[in-house]
């Protein structure tokens, strides 16, 4: 279990340190990343990520929070916004 927890955990450190890019091909079916909704607003991004990926949570994650779990979850995308609410990064499965 302790390896499953450790390759569990890469990823999405990976994720963390550079700039929200991660192989995530083959790890959760699907569609795995949505490049296309940067500089949508927030609230439409998870609109769309949720109606091409039916049992996904994607979840807007505002500037001023820095701290996002190191744990990989196939079904969880983090829509990354600014100030003004607009998709600012990737949004990616994880």
């Amino acid at each position: 279990m302790k390896n499953q927890t450790q390759i569990l955990k890469s990823p999405m450190e990976t994720i963390k340190h550079n700039n929200l890019r991660m192989p995530t091909q083959g790890l959760c079916e699907g569609k795995q990343s949505w490049p296309e909704l940067v500089g949508y607003c927030g609230g439409i991004a998870v609109k769309i990520i949720e109606k091409e990926s039916p049992g996904t949570h994607a979840i807007i994650v505002p500037p001023d929070q820095k701290n996002l779990p190191l744990n990989f979850v196939c079904g969880r995308v983090f829509v990354l916004v600014d100030k003004k609410g607009i998709v600012e990064r990737i949004p990616i499965m994880g």
